[in-house]
């Protein structure tokens, strides 16, 4: 028989197959087996599961497909994480290294009545290895190509009668690049370097109390991707002659099956920010929490349970090769600080209600401290057209590229605040044999505040940004019958309707009663159908972005889904074979998406807006089997269709007004499936072989809502394979892994930022790794 998988979808101990959610779970050791370092990874093992690159940084997490496409720090995800059941509020908390995971749970669907952070498309749980009495250590070392070194262990066991510890640690260093220019093959980039630490103390009187302290983070300092230039697209409205002779006759590389291949501007001569310092496009990114979980059963069947967290994310100067060329065109260098306090109490029981059996949970969170702030800085040449470049000139013998703005330096900056405070309950009633209630609701009171503005970078002394703001306030004043407004370098010059460049701030106060009731049957031993309908809700959102007209910081209204699922899971020939299903139907409301509007002097800049309705639909199974000893087989898949039924008033990626009623969502294939067969065998009484293979689809889907096709997405497959040799009793085991065997080209996202060229990012090229574990 396989082993049983214990998860904690609801709050509680259970196995997989008595929870009426629709969940994929991964121990440890399967996710080192898939390769899985971080959450982003889980793109390409998880159906229905898609991480994509913002270009800023942040990744974008699409569940079924609904996700939120956004690169501000901040931005509300649609997917939420946790570790241990403490939230990491902000996709950018969750970019760190895994370490000494026991396993992950992805739960799809709405989220809302049991975990603090409400959302629409699913939540994601890390569930730590914890402490124990006996004493326990162990290590991972790997050394794969592009000289990756990967060391990873642990240590743990009883500090006195009353504490456990575990303590565990992981560097990653890779020192040669993967990636090299398009038209330098010598000039370098991709380089890893990441550290992460963990520690987790248990007190335990060995009464009714119980206290556990986790202490945990990570560190980036590695080379931030570079995309690849695959088009040429003038960002500047007026015309395509104001773009650069030079940009225009680039050797873009839209066809290529290269993944390696990419194009940065380090090493160049222009290549360096406001005070002359070389770019080397390094993240400088650091993340630690702080948690708290205390426990008391007050009687044998009343618990009470605190969550105390404090989240901390900081980025000091990463640098961000965002245009993807060969000089300096477009640099960003992000600075960034999110920190946060959430509080949570809650009592668990179990009694029973008109003689039928009860589990029940009812609590209290509260976000009473977060703040953000997101500020960053470009360097701009004369090559960009949102500078107004002088047409031909730079194409003349001898001369470069002259703009009517000149070379600039500017900053978009996002300040907020946010508090929230919700009720919760939840509760299973057993109403027979076979049948069983489940309900829950949480209400949430929050609100967001916000202010923001783009400006000239204090650094660098350059008047005609700033003359050109001032000129177009006089000339929005005359219309208004208001006084003209003055900027200066440093200074905001975002812009209001009446000519004013006073720093905008705004307040986003929302309310929302999230539910969920299901009916689960369990006809046999062997069997759980379930039905269940629920209502979701993700927060509201405001940008950082590019904003020189103050309507683009309008926010993002609360989005809502009302999702119906079917679902069922069954257990075969006595254990040897489990099946999964479940098919849903969300009906969606004021959808949340980035949008674009046309500005009159710089083209094509981002907005936050609202579709009114949508819809989702799907199907998705997984199947898992071991018909003999040594021998496992599992094959999920995940058909997911995507509309918006109704988004009269839209812009297309271009800023031009488009009616999108009737397109697909983006970043959300229809198709995607993985299969996997693993075989071990005895070598003799004390050791055995294995062997095993996996492959992943994921289908074709675009960056953006209109479907550009100059940012479209063609389906991949990847297939990883690996042998191994090792102690039968886990003392010691050798693996080889192999990683995209075919050396398959996977686009993950297509961004244009701020500039003149569509970049495409991609997935690693082929890898290999030999990893030897040791267990003590």
């Amino acid at each position: 028989m396989m082993e049983e998988v214990v998860v904690t979808a609801q709050r509680r101990e259970q196995n997989l197959a008595d929870v009426p959610i629709a969940v994929t779970a991964l121990n440890g050791e399967q996710l080192d087996t898939l390769g899985v370092t971080d959450t982003q990874d889980l793109n390409i093992v998880v159906p229905g599961f898609s991480s994509s690159e913002s270009g800023y940084g942040p990744p974008i997490y699409t569940l079924r497909g609904v996700g939120f496409p956004d690169s501000t720090y901040f931005a509300s995800p649609t997917t939420a994480v946790y570790l241990d059941e403490v939230a990491l509020p902000y996709s950018i908390m969750s970019k760190g290294p895994n370490i000494d995971i026991q396993r992950v749970e992805i739960l799809k669907g709405p989220q809302g009545t049991l975990y603090g952070r409400s959302t629409t498309g699913g939540a994601i749980n890390y569930i730590a290895e914890k402490p124990s009495e006996e004493f326990v250590a162990g290590f991972d070392v790997s050394y794969g190509r592009f000289d990756r070194k990967d060391l990873k262990g642990y240590v743990g066991g009883a500090m006195s009668s009353v504490m456990n510890y575990r303590l565990a640690g992981r560097v990653i260093r890779q020192d040669e690049p993967w990636q090299y220019s398009n038209t330098d093959h010598n000039n370098r980039l991709g380089e890893e370097e990441k550290y992460s630490l963990r520690s987790i103390f248990d007190l335990d009187w060995g009464g009714d109390s119980f206290i556990r302290v986790s202490l945990s983070g990570w560190r980036d300092r590695s080379d931030t991707q570079a995309g690849q230039p695959v088009y040429f697209n003038a960002q500047n409205p007026q015309s395509d002659l104001l773009a650069s002779q030079e940009v225009r006759d680039y050797p873009y590389i839209p066809d290529t099956d290269d993944p390696r291949v990419a194009e940065f501007c380090k090493g160049h001569p222009s290549c360096v920010d406001a005070s002359g310092k070389p770019y080397d496009f390094k993240a400088d990114e650091m993340f630690y929490q702080a948690a708290i979980r205390a426990s008391h059963y007050f009687t044998d069947s009343l618990q009470g349970i605190l969550l105390l967290s404090y989240n901390k994310f900081e980025a000091d100067g990463t640098e961000l090769p965002a245009a993807a060329y060969n000089t300096r065109h477009n640099v960003g260098t992000i600075f960034s600080e999110i920190e946060n306090i959430d509080v949570e109490f809650r009592l668990s029981g179990f009694g029973q209600l008109f003689s039928n059996p009860v589990n029940w949970t009812a609590g209290v969170h509260t976000t009473p401290m977060e703040e953000g702030l997101d500020s960053r800085f470009y360097a701009a040449s004369e090559n960009n057209s949102v500078l107004y470049v002088v047409p031909l000139v730079g194409s003349l013998p001898g001369f470069d590229d002259i703009s009517v703005l000149g070379r600039s330096y500017f900053f978009t900056e996002g300040v907020m605040e946010y508090q929230s405070a919700s009720l919760f309950g939840n509760a299973d009633m057993q109403l027979s044999d076979a049948f069983k209630l489940t309900i829950g609701a949480r209400y949430t009171d929050e609100e967001r505040d916000f202010s923001g503005c783009i400006g000239g970078d204090p650094r660098e002394n350059e008047f005609r940004v700033s003359a050109l703001f001032t000129a177009l306030s006089v000339q929005r004043a005359l219309l208004a019958g208001t006084t003209p407004d003055t900027t200066l370098p440093g200074e905001c010059f975002t812009i209001s309707e009446d000519g004013q460049f006073d720093r905008p701030t705004q307040t986003l106060a929302e309310d929302s009663l999230s539910w969920r009731a299901v009916v689960d049957w369990t006809p046999d031993d062997h069997s759980l159908i379930y039905l269940s309908r629920s209502r979701g809700f993700k927060s509201g959102s405001f940008p950082v972005t590019n904003a020189t007209d103050r309507a683009q910081y309008q926010p993002a209204v609360q989005e809502q889904v009302d999702a119906y699922e079917i679902g069922a899971k069954l257990n075969y020939l006595d254990g040897l074979l489990r099946f999964n299903t479940a098919a849903f139907y969300y009906d969606y409301t004021d959808k949340q998406l980035f949008s674009r509007i046309q500005d009159p002097l710089f083209g094509s800049l981002p907005q936050l807006q609202n579709a009114p309705s949508s819809e989702v639909g799907g199907i998705e199974f997984d199947l898992a089997s071991s018909p003999f000893s040594g021998l496992y087989i599992s094959l999920a898949a995940a058909y997911i269709e995507t509309e918006v039924k109704d988004f009269p008033n839209a812009f297309n990626t271009q800023g031009e007004p488009e009616d999108l009623t009737g397109t697909e969502f983006n970043y959300s294939p229809k198709l995607s499936y993985t299969a996997l067969l693993d075989y071990s065998f005895a070598v003799s009484s004390y050791y055995e072989a294995g062997i095993g293979v996996d492959y992943s689809f994921k289908g074709e889907t675009n960056s953006t809502l209109d479907g550009d096709p100059l940012f479209f997405h063609d389906d991949f497959g990847i297939t990883n394979a690996r042998v191994r040799f090792g102690r039968n009793d886990g003392k010691w085991l050798l693996t080889f892994y192999a990683r995209n065997v075919f050396n398959e080209y996977a686009t993950t996202a297509n961004a244009q930022i701020v500039s003149d060229l569509v970049t495409r990012y991609v997935a690693m090229p082929r890898t290999w790794e030999l990893n030897l574990g040791w267990k003590i």
